[in-house]
């Protein structure tokens, strides 16, 4: 097995090995292992949210809840498709809405809709390719990314069973390097000023996608990864760019995370329970957060001494 000449998927179904994978996004993110399995996304629920978000929609759940395939999606997974890609293949996989619709209000435009659906395509409108094409030439066109920060192994899933818990693990950079650790990953955002993108690191937990790509690189290439940078593309005009490298103690922050969630899923795997925050069963005190009771202090206080004013005035005349 190497990076060149990755595993398939086995006859039965279900990943018994670990390895290298070239397996269709859809198998990914199914219950593939033969035993319970989690991505970066379920680890990243189970931390942010809760065990019980995480068991809503996991493939691991017979009673899962169907997940929502949102505009954004669609437009996220032909970004990816479009910009590490480029166009081959792009008609096996997406079906762009014919110029005679302007939208799906009409019966045609609807069996239309969903015959592509069934047949596994995702269905975008020609503005959404206006967009991602106007993303890709940005993305072209900076210097990063004309060194071959993007280039590499791509649709490419790394596999292997956690030590600790017993958990497989499954990790799918977007871009495996041909020669080094030195990991990149594509984000489509609303904008790339500072404040957004530290507010997007903390939101998606991103550290800890990294910090799950450097132990899928370890454990399964032997390679241990030296840096990851994420590459982020705005969606709309003038679709800037901006290249930042997480710092070593956020993706060691990452890997606390995962361990964390690791520990919480394995426990709920042994107990068959899969509580949601908090997962008290006795009423809890609940704070104010420290800026909101400040800023509630500082105005009482104002008003306070308004109040006092307004009354010495009044003794006064």
């Amino acid at each position: 097995m190497t990076l060149h000449n990755p595993l398939a998927l086995p006859a039965n179904g279900k990943v018994s090995q670990p390895g290298c994978y070239a397996i269709p996004i859809e198998a990914y993110h199914s219950d593939i292992c033969v035993g319970p399995s989690v991505s970066s996304s379920g680890l990243r629920t189970i931390w942010a949210e809760s065990p019980a978000h995480f068991w809503a929609h996991s493939p691991l759940n017979p009673k899962r809840l169907p997940q929502e395939d949102r505009p954004a999606f669609a437009v996220g997974r032909l970004a990816h498709k479009l910009l590490l890609e480029g166009r081959e293949g792009l008609e096996q996989d997406f079906a762009i809405r014919p110029d005679e619709w302007t939208d799906w209000r009409t019966k045609d435009a609807k069996v239309w809709r969903d015959l592509q659906i069934g047949m596994g395509r995702t269905v975008i409108t020609p503005d959404d390719l206006v967009t991602v094409t106007g993303m890709a030439e940005s993305l072209g066109r900076h210097p990063v990314v004309k060194a071959g920060i993007l280039d590499g192994h791509v649709e490419r899933s790394l596999i292997w069973k956690d030590e600790e818990t017993g958990i497989w693990l499954k990790s799918r950079p977007d871009v495996i390097p041909n020669s080094s650790g030195d990991y990149a990953d594509l984000k489509t955002t609303v904008s790339v000023a500072t404040k957004a993108l530290e507010q997007s690191l903390s939101s998606y937990d991103y550290p800890m996608q990294g910090a799950l790509v450097g132990m899928a690189s370890e454990a399964v290439l032997g390679i241990p990864m030296q840096s990851f940078t994420l590459v982020w593309v705005e969606k709309t005009a003038p679709f800037c760019v901006r290249v930042t490298t997480l710092t070593p103690d956020d993706l060691e922050r990452g890997r606390m995370q995962v361990r964390s969630a690791l520990r919480t899923m394995a426990r709920c795997l042994d107990s068959g329970e899969w509580p949601g925050p908090g997962a008290q069963h006795d009423a809890e005190y609940l704070s104010l957060p420290a800026y909101a009771a400040k800023r509630i202090d500082e105005e009482l206080e104002i008003q306070a001494a308004s109040a006092n004013d307004n009354h010495a005035q009044h003794e006064a005349a």
